[in-house]
């Protein structure tokens, strides 16, 4: 046979082979043999017994950029006290942003559900069957709520052993019983048992051949500390998965020892042979870990990215033979559109291998490389003809082959598609200000993986963890922002609009200078404020336990509201810190609000009236007819420029709309936009009234002989007719009519 080799060491160190000679040893790769599918690679974090990974850290071990490990899945305890469940949920947030999945292992039930009380030992009592699935749940919806779904619990950290530290005993039996009768109730997230620390078949054997309790088991855990490596047909045949849930090589020296630390990878290869469906290390960050104490990433950390960077949740095992070289592993990947092959050369001496791809199309390969002096290095990328190469292996070392050559050998992602859903349009047909709303992400999409995250909002805060979620809003619009991650940690959002529309109408705006101030207020100007000009108390005037008694230190206003109903108020303030945050409001007779805790801001900004620091909003059941509303000051420094009182749970912005409680000299000016046309029918008016013009109108307004607006009222759809109840005093008024083109005007009579 002749050979052709042409080396372009100009071109990026490209090698091109058209009738290739393939070395006598090799790696035969057969990509129509398969195997498992891979759910991930991982390690472990537990904040209770050694520091919580920082942020930085965190990025390292689950981001998948260059310098970043890939990691896929986090592992984590289930704290026995259910007040240290937050402890869990910042570096779970974290890998659950990068698209990891994860999961949770009981070292201990809670000790008063166990024969010795103690967290140490013992067992669970029967009689605390349900009581610890209860627990296992509190925790699973701790961790949803949070935002961190739970991929999978398990029920027991290394059962069969006994330890000094932290643990529970179990037997094949119990785990059988207990999965008989609470397994049902765990069917909400995949359940992980038994995670014997030896793999030790008797145990898992029993739980598998019981055909009642298999059924509430999705994946067979297991350690591998002195033994436990090996296939499991049993567990494979019963449509289970098999994860190595945890192990570590050594602890006694660096992981940055070499050739030490190349131990990880000869035992993950063998992992992947033995049909393991994950793979994860014990501590994360540690000195003997994949990232060390002082959060630099280690030899064996860059080892494990060799797989878990290229190895991506999905990917399917093929066959892959090594023939007549010793002290080389190797295994091989495919996806729908990608090859990923990992060798682990144990030889101090570097090796030139050939690899025969059967059975499938691959164009381009790039190598990366771990040994003494390489950190998942680009040594090569390859262009395959014949399906056959040739590549030199370093000695003591593993190398990644990869069709994905761009970005430090991240697998190639289409980014996914959220989908929030059609706009809503809803109705607030019992008018009480509030709809059920649901949010729905189900159409969200991802091609080339899964959606390992959803996240709703609304202004930057979260509100949902779920891909479909019920919450209620408050009359008016809002804008939903649907955020969706997948397993490859890419990110989309879309937004849905959701209208709460009131059967309502009534707005009612008040400047909060246009009113009698005492002496201790003042009246500033301000360009800012929306009339120009906002009330403050007098600096060193305060109130603080109770209202001011004397009525010189209220501001009152009086307002008109012609619809029935519960109102909220809002108020225009500038508060300058927490110090300086608050006022006594009521409204009528009723009691006086301790409006406080008034979010602080150099700028003008709307705030809802709430009792208390933190309280709840306050509703005001007001009837047809004239309300008084009673300001007192609190705390000197807080600065109140306007109010809004309404029916229809609009949320106000900006300056807002023209009030109605500053005097102008409106019948006057109003004579000269006179337009015929407009009509009161009766008039006199009575209790009600019928106004009519020729022009369709959007806004009606009533104001008294003093140019005061009573009554405002806007219309979405232009109307030329409608019929009002009026509660008025005696006396002569103004009607003014808006169409888009022209403005109308009358006067009517109350008796």
């Amino acid at each position: 046979m002749r050979t052709l080799i042409i080396s372009c060491y100009v071109l990026c160190n490209l090698f091109i082979m058209d009738i290739p000679y393939i070395a006598a040893q090799s790696v035969d790769i057969d990509m129509n043999t398969t195997y498992q599918t891979i759910a991930g690679f991982g390690g472990m974090n537990l904040p209770a017994w050694i520091d919580d990974l920082t942020e930085d850290q965190a990025n390292k071990a689950f981001g998948n950029n260059p310098g970043q490990l890939g990691l896929s899945v986090l592992r984590m305890r289930v704290p026995t006290d259910t007040n240290q469940f937050y402890r869990e949920v910042p570096t779970a947030l974290r890998a659950k942003n990068h698209g990891a999945m994860v999961f949770a292992t009981p070292w201990s039930p809670p000790p008063l559900m166990k024969s010795n009380n103690n967290i140490v030992g013992g067992y669970l009592l029967p009689a605390s069957y349900g009581a610890f699935a209860d627990h296992l749940l509190r925790f699973a919806s701790f961790m949803k709520d949070s935002g961190a779904s739970l991929y999978a619990i398990s029920l027991q950290n290394e059962p069969d052993i006994k330890v000094s530290y932290e643990s529970c005993d179990w037997s094949a039996r119990q785990f059988i019983d207990f999965l008989k009768e609470q397994g049902s109730k765990l069917e909400a997230v995949h359940v992980i048992a038994p995670e014997s620390f030896q793999f030790r078949r008797p145990l898992t054997d029993s739980i598998l051949n019981d055909t009642a309790a298999v059924k509430h088991v999705d994946i067979i855990g297991g350690h591998i500390y002195g033994g436990g490596l090996s296939d499991y047909p049993l567990a494979r045949n019963k449509g289970k998965e098999v994860w190595m849930t945890e192990h570590f090589t050594e602890s006694q020296h660096s992981a940055n020892d070499w050739p030490l630390a190349l131990d990880v990878a000869t035992e993950i290869n063998n992992c992947m042979k033995a049909n393991f469906n994950a793979y994860i290390w014990w501590y994360i960050r540690r000195f003997y870990g994949f990232i060390d104490d002082a959060g630099n990433i280690t030899k064996r950390g860059y080892i494990m990215s060799q797989f878990s960077k290229f190895i991506r949740p999905g990917s399917v095992r093929i066959n892959a033979a090594v023939k007549s070289a010793p002290g080389v592993d190797a295994t091989a990947y495919k996806t729908d559109s990608g090859f990923v092959m990992v060798v682990v050369n144990r030889n101090a001496a570097e090796i030139s291998l050939g690899f025969i791809l059967q059975n499938g199309v691959v164009n381009t390969l790039t190598q990366y490389t771990t040994s003494a002096n390489k950190d998942v290095t680009n040594d090569s990328t390859y262009i395959i003809t014949g399906g056959a190469f040739n590549a030199t292996i370093d000695g003591s070392s593993i190398t990644t082959f990869t069709s994905y050559s761009g970005n430090a050998g991240k697998k190639a992602n289409t980014a996914p598609v959220a989908n929030a859903g059609a706009d809503q349009d809803i109705t607030d047909n019992d008018n009480d200000g509030k709809e059920m709303v649901v949010l729905d992400g189900t159409g969200s999409s991802d091609i080339d993986g899964n959606i390992a995250n959803y996240s709703w909002s609304m202004d930057g805060k979260q509100v949902s963890w779920e891909s479909t979620h019920e919450l209620e809003l408050g009359t008016g619009s809002h804008i939903v922002v649907l955020t969706v991650t997948d397993n490859d940690g890419t990110r989309h959002s879309d937004t849905v609009l959701v209208s709460i529309n009131s059967l309502n109408n009534t707005h009612v705006w008040l400047e909060a200078e246009c009113t009698s101030a005492g002496s201790n207020w003042d009246v500033l100007t301000d360009a800012a404020a929306s009339n120009g000009k906002s009330v403050m108390v007098h600096a060193g005037t305060q109130s603080l336990a109770e209202p001011s008694a004397d009525s010189s230190d209220h501001l009152i206003y009086n307002f008109h509201v012609s619809e029935s109903g519960a109102f909220k108020l809002w108020g225009r303030t500038k508060t300058p810190n927490a110090n300086d945050d608050s006022f006594w409001v009521r409204m009528d007779n009723g009691s006086w609000i301790n409006w406080n805790g008034i979010p602080a801001g150099s700028a003008w900004q709307w705030d809802d009236v709430h009792d208390q620091s933190g309280g709840p909003v306050v509703n005001y059941n007001l009837d047809t007819g004239y309300h008084k509303l009673t300001i007192c000051y609190r705390e000197d420094g807080a600065g109140l420029d306007k109010l809004y009182l309404t029916n229809t749970g609009m949320i106000p912005s900006g300056p807002g709309e023209t009030a109605e409680n500053c005097i102008i000299s409106a019948v006057k000016e109003q004579d000269e936009y006179r337009v015929t046309g407009v009509s009161i029918f009766p008039n006199p008016v009575n209790s009600s009234a019928q106004i009519s013009w020729d022009l369709p109108f959007t806004s009606l307004v009533i104001l008294d002989s003093g140019g005061r607006i009573i009554v405002h009222k806007r219309y979405p759809v232009p109307v030329k007719t409608t019929h009002l109840s009026l509660n008025l005093e005696s006396g002569i008024y103004v009607v003014k009519l808006v169409s888009e083109i022209k403005t109308g005007v009358t006067r009517f009579i109350v008796e």
